[in-house]
């Protein structure tokens, strides 16, 4: 009887019955049965979870139903769960939970340990139930012969050179790989975690390493999924778009990204699956192998040769944006082929990479040597911004206060690498890409143009001391490369720097060492231009000890006379009045 003042739930009319437990364990398996055969998941899931959970003892005929019906709805996961249940459950051998055991592993790839059950089932059983076990053997037997035939020894054998290596660098990897807790590997190192969430380090990937891998999953996603890879990569791509998930309408974009991305893993896990019953070495080897590498033979040398097309491409480009001297421009063209197309090409597609590197670099130093000319105005060492507007640099001026319009977007800064939408951190995030090149490249002539850029870069943003360090860093690159025009450029740089910063006498030292530099290029335009820088800074220093001399003159003349004037006989100071000023209290 339900107590007063409670509302009588609203039960199904065999709900109202007091059957016995039993019997209800009964009732429920069938109707789960019943719902599963309906395709009605739900209810049906329902109903099973009501057979295992609501009753004190584990049933293992319901954890069977239970196995059975997560296979069909590709669950492989738990119905190797609930297998396992049942057969500890269960403690005699059964034939048909150790059949859905097996049907589970072969599910979810683990084929190894499907063929050891199997054989364990073979063994025991005799009869009709032997039948369904050999067939399960037969079906797994053909699978391993796909992952390990005739193909896995050609693989072994071409790649026989690489595997030591690769599995000691596993051994070594497990090996050092602690299970315990972090606050117990903590304590041991005497640290502090006041971290909830643990920093982890990006892995750094060379621009060759990246391009490799997305060639390679490209290929995987090919040999599986055929045709369709390409809206698989569609899918992968629209994960992350913003004209798919709206952010602006409410609700709408959690939702997106959770069905994208559930579409997206049910597909990966699909093609898993496929590579995990014929492996991609498997499929290759399966093929024509005269065949398969003359096709491969062929795109290379196609690839090949569209490569050298491009290479001349870019080299006409490059005169042409010279002889224009759009210097701009070109720096930008430079900056996106060599950061973009020449990088992630080997030696293999491109054998002139690194002459082909520096005739684009060197016809780069040039365009920028010619921008060093006379100026058509005369100069004069009184004024101090005459050596800035000769090297062409705006002189230093403070930073000024960021100020943030309500409304505005154009003056919001917003953090993070990944936000290009304001001018206030296109610079910085330039730099990072530049820092990022500089670590992976092994050319001397690019290394010293990438430090030259980013001298050139902070000095820009008034960070002048940086700009001297990274300078420097492109001269000793420039010297290992016999750079002459390059080791130039970047003692230029310091002229620059040291002119915003009036450091006249490093000055002269850096003019002395660009000189030297333009006699050896054998430049008589860049050696008269020196030349004048030279004896502007000259007058510089001149004009400053003069103004020292001057000075140091009014200094001893206002001594003097102070001296001359206490030595003399008509001073006599009062100190009876001194005495009487200091007692006196003050007074508004």
């Amino acid at each position: 009887m339900t107590p007063a003042g409670v509302l009588v739930p609203n039960l199904r009319p065999w709900e109202t019955i007091d059957w016995p437990a039993e019997q209800q364990l009964g009732i429920h398996r069938s109707w789960g049965q019943y719902f599963a055969r309906m395709r009605k998941n739900s209810v049906a899931q329902t109903y099973f979870d009501k057979c295992i959970t609501e009753h004190e003892v584990l049933d293992h005929k319901a954890l069977y139903l239970r196995s059975k019906f997560h296979r069909s709805v590709a669950l492989a996961q738990g119905a190797l769960e609930d297998s396992l249940r049942a057969m500890r459950v269960r403690e005699e051998w059964n034939a048909n939970v150790s059949m859905e055991l097996a049907d589970a592993l072969y599910d979810l790839n683990r084929f190894e340990d499907n063929k050891s059950l199997l054989h364990d089932n073979v063994r025991r059983h005799a009869g009709t139930s032997l039948k369904g076990f050999a067939n399960r053997l037969m079906v797994v037997d053909e699978n391993l012969k796909d992952c390990m035939g005739y193909s896995l020894a050609d693989f072994f054998m071409e790649h026989s050179s690489q595997l030591p290596g690769f599995y000691a660098n596993q051994q070594e990897e497990l090996r050092r790989a602690d299970k315990r807790p972090l606050w117990k590997i903590l304590k041991e190192r005497k640290e502090c975690d006041v971290q909830s969430i643990i920093d982890r380090k990006a892995e750094m990937l060379s621009p060759l390493e990246s391009e490799r891998r997305r060639r390679k999953t490209k290929i995987y996603y090919q040999n599986y999924l055929g045709r369709n890879w390409t809206d698989f990569i569609f899918l992968k791509t629209l994960r992350r778009n913003p004209n798919s998930l709206l952010d602006s309408n409410f609700g709408s974009s959690p939702d997106s990204t959770e069905y994208l991305e559930y579409s997206f893993q049910r597909l990966k896990t699909f093609t898993r699956m496929l590579q995990a019953r014929s492996p991609m070495y498997n499929e290759y080897y399966q093929r024509n192998p005269r065949m398969e590498s003359r096709i491969r033979e062929s795109n290379l040398f196609r690839i090949q040769y569209q490569t050298r097309r491009n290479m001349l491409s870019i080299l006409r480009t490059i005169k042409v944006l010279r002889k224009s001297n759009d210097i701009k421009r070109l720096r930008k063209f430079v900056e996106d082929v060599m950061g973009n197309y020449v990088v992630v090409k080997t030696n293999r597609l491109m054998p002139w990479k690194a002459e082909f590197m520096n005739e684009v670099y060197n016809n780069l130093a040039l365009s920028l040597c010619e921008g060093y000319r006379l100026p058509p105005n005369r100069v004069t060492p009184y004024d101090k911004s005459a050596m800035c507007q000769l090297l062409d640099i705006p002189t230093a001026k403070p930073l000024e206060h960021a100020e943030f319009i309500f409304g505005d977007r154009s003056t919001y800064s917003y953090a993070g690498p990944d936000k290009q939408s304001t001018d206030r951190l296109e610079a910085q995030n330039f730099i990072d890409y530049l820092e990022k090149r500089l670590i992976f490249a092994r050319l001397p002539i690019e290394r010293s143009y990438l430090l030259h850029e980013l001298a050139d870069r902070l000095m820009q943003k008034n960070h002048f001391v940086q700009s001297l360090s990274y300078a420097q860093k492109a001269i000793d690159e420039a010297r290992g490369c016999s750079s002459r025009i390059w080791e130039f450029l970047s003692t230029m740089l310091m002229a620059k720097s040291h002119a915003v910063l009036h450091k006249y006498e490093r000055q002269s030292e850096v003019l002395n060492s660009a000189y030297d530099l333009a006699t050896q290029l054998k430049s008589p335009r860049l050696c008269t231009f020196i030349e004048l820088c030279r004896m502007l800074n000259k007058d510089y220093i001149t004009l400053r000890k003069m103004s020292q001399l001057v000075n140091s003159k009014r200094l001893r003349s206002k001594i003097s006379n102070r001296s001359s004037f206490l030595s003399s006989p008509n001073y006599s100071p009062n100190f009876s009045d001194m005495k009487k000023r200091e007692t006196e209290p003050l007074t508004d």
